[in-house]
């Protein structure tokens, strides 16, 4: 006869599994994670954002679980406490913002819990304000801050 095995652990991402396309939590997915956990399943949570772009949901999911957010890079607890990250390697930042730049891409940076930028009205930067439900850091040049580089992104082209 097959051995039983127990769930003892279910890992959802985010986006388009755990709020809709409006970045909103539904009464149905709080009650199916608390279900779960009423069957003494824990829950977490993972995503491509950066773990403070998922702080919205730690408590209206009762957390309490490490939440991965950059893809696995940076791992969290619920008061956004770093357990561990994945950083880019300190001589390869600064030559992936110079090649992002020679090709007029604007560059972000995230490290740690911050998501920092040069300007405050780039493209592509209240979209990812809106759906991360926090503002970022608006830095004179992201390349002087590639202190553990959780992720650095392309966001748009620069005004040429």
């Amino acid at each position: 006869m097959a051995e039983k095995r127990k769930i003892s652990l279910v890992l959802a991402d985010v986006d388009g599994t755990l709020v809709t396309e409006e970045k909103v939590l539904t009464k149905r997915a709080q009650n199916a994670v608390s279900a779960l956990q009423s069957a003494g399943i824990r829950f977490a949570i993972t995503s491509g954002r950066p773990p403070l772009g998922m702080a919205m949901l730690f408590d209206a999911l009762k957390l309490d679980t490490p939440i991965a957010g950059f893809n696995g890079g940076l791992f969290v607890e619920p008061d956004l406490t770093i357990l561990e990250q994945k950083t880019v390697p300190a001589d390869v930042a600064p030559q992936a913002i110079e090649l992002m730049r020679q090709h007029g891409l604007d560059t972000w940076v995230y490290s740690g819990n911050d998501w920092l930028i040069t300007k405050i009205d780039a493209l592509h930067v209240a979209r990812e304000a809106w759906t991360v439900k926090f503002e970022p850091k608006v830095v004179a040049n992201v390349a002087e801050h590639l202190q553990q580089v959780a992720g650095a992104r392309r966001a748009a082209r620069v005004d040429r």
